[in-house]
């Protein structure tokens, strides 16, 4: 069918049709690039992973798969047996009294038995992967999954805003963001890393970000039957995402309130109330039973709801004994500025930068933290993204009025959803960011459970000032999407960078040649 139908009244065409032809193109074309920038990303991915080899990915950890293997036989605690020694202690959760003592890190003791305080999710994957014939996987593969599936879902997800709110900004642009949104920290630093702990953070952010876009797909949808099915969806990814990481019902809960809320104001307009409550309970019966099979899980191991094991881990310190300054405000300041500006540390040979362990404590030495607070390496995302700052050109039009919000999304339509997206997405980021800046223990591979919001709420900032600076002197244009690319590129290369010293040994014992030719390459 022509699109472009001719109006005898004018004697031209119809001007209306006109933008809806081109950007049928226009957006047909970005979705065929940005498939493209998907696989070339999802390439890089598995480098790294395997650093370098490609064929040869080394095993970090198979907790998962231990576990696996107890579910395939109908056992929640793990086949491991717990060394003698360790059982005829008083105390064998007191650091000092396991000295000389081996054990497997990061289990759980419990009545003689070994347990996993992560979340049971991947491996109730894993262990119906493994029925089809596949023998042990370790960790990593996990990681890579799950990491490889953050991406898609939010490269989709950034699609969709662009289509929807954005199609003025160009593809290339477009891509670019896309190419950002994959090749950050810590999505490569996780990849060097991919153990048990990169796996439960990287499965449980997957399907909050699954269950996200779900909701949102959802809201769009016309048809009543379309809606809820969707929502159905989004209820059973977000059950997922509580069985493979408990702090993700913050920002599960937190987008779910904002969209009752939003499907209440909806149907109440329409004096349609019974039908906002089904869709509801669409979305929030999933999650309510995963809580409640969650909650079983935990009484079958520890004989308590509330405990996931992590009272009775053999890593780190005595938790029984600190578990009241686990959690304390003491450690705000610390953790903020570990994981807003840490730096990195400059190296005169490749690859330059290096994460070292977060400087908080005695950036802050005037508070007194507990002995139980620790901070593992890590670069503050103001240094390893410095992208993300045009966030707050987002976060900042939330508090513009309508005809200003116009301004900076080109879009006279959906004001409201546009608004309830950056509200969901930044409520996201802080019920994801504040756990973590209150909690003892700082280490990078947390990052991931707020990150993949702040980079839709940055893309979604960036977007709007090249709105913005499109009616300004064309000087101020360039030089504004000059900033934002070159922020782009600095972002990726530093974040790569960080995730090559991160293991640089691994990487020179797998590929050596490639490791010497890029020392060479890149010289003092």
């Amino acid at each position: 069918m022509n699109p472009f139908k001719w109006d005898p009244a004018t004697n031209a065409l119809k001007e209306t049709l006109i933008p809806k032809y081109f950007n049928h193109l226009k957006s047909h074309r970005g979705f065929i690039f940005a498939f493209i920038i998907i696989l070339l990303v999802l390439v890089a991915y598995v480098w790294l992973i395997s650093f370098g080899s490609w064929t040869r990915w080394p095993i970090t950890s198979n907790y998962y798969d231990q576990l696996a293997t107890a579910f395939e036989h109908g056992s929640f605690s793990l086949e491991a047996k717990p060394n003698p020694a360790l059982l005829t202690l008083p105390d064998p959760y007191d650091p000092s009294a396991r000295a000389g003592i081996n054990y497997p890190k990061d289990f759980s003791l419990y009545k003689g038995r070994y347990y996993l305080y992560f979340g049971p999710v991947p491996a109730l994957i894993l262990a119906i992967i493994k029925d089809m014939g596949l023998s042990k996987l370790g960790d990593q593969y996990i990681v890579f999954a799950f990491v490889s599936g953050i991406f898609i879902i939010q490269s989709l997800l950034i699609l969709k805003i662009w289509k929807r709110f954005f199609q003025n900004i160009p593809v290339w642009i477009l891509l670019m963001c896309i190419l950002f949104g994959g090749l950050i920290s810590p999505f490569t630093w996780i990849l060097t890393q991919a153990r048990i702990y990169e796996a439960a953070a990287s499965s449980g952010q997957f399907f909050f970000l699954a269950g996200f876009y779900f909701v949102i797909t959802a809201l769009e949808q016309k048809s009543a039957m379309q809606k809820n099915s969707f929502f159905f969806i989004a209820g059973i990814s977000w059950a997922l995402a509580t069985g493979s990481r408990l702090t993700q019902l913050l920002p599960i809960g937190f987008v779910t309130i904002i969209t009752a809320s939003s499907i209440t104001r909806t149907y109440r307009q329409t004096k349609e109330l019974s039908k906002a409550i089904f869709a509801m309970s669409l979305l929030g019966g999933p999650l309510f039973l995963g809580i409640i099979v969650l909650g079983r899980y935990n009484w079958a191991r520890f004989h308590s709801v509330f405990e996931s094991g992590l009272s009775y881990q053999l890593a780190g310190q005595d938790l029984q004994r600190y578990s009241h300054v686990l959690f304390s405000p003491l450690y705000i300041l610390p953790n903020l500025y570990n994981y807003l500006i840490m730096p990195p540390q400059l190296n005169r040979v490749f690859p330059f930068l290096e994460s070292i362990p977060g400087a908080g404590a005695s950036i802050f030495s005037f508070i007194h933290l507990s002995e139980v607070y620790y901070s593992n390496v890590l670069t503050g995302f103001l240094f390893s993204t410095p992208f993300i700052l045009f966030a707050g050109t987002c976060i900042t039009s939330l508090a513009l009025k309508k005809k200003d919000v116009m301004n900076l999304t080109g879009q006279a339509d959906d004001l409201p959803f546009f608004k309830w997206l950056v509200v969901a997405l930044l409520g996201s980021f802080l019920s994801g960011f504040v756990p973590f800046v209150s909690f003892f223990w700082v280490a990078a591979h947390y990052q991931i459970d707020f990150i993949p919001s702040l980079v839709a709420l940055s893309i979604i900032g960036f977007w709007q000032g090249y709105i913005f600076t499109t009616h300004k002197p064309n000087a101020i244009g360039k030089l504004y999407i000059a900033a934002g690319i070159i922020l782009i590129v600095v972002s990726i290369i530093v974040s790569i960078l960080l995730a090559l010293s991160a293991h640089a040994d691994k990487f020179q014992k797998l590929d050596p040649a490639l490791w010497e030719y890029l020392v060479r390459l890149f010289p003092r």
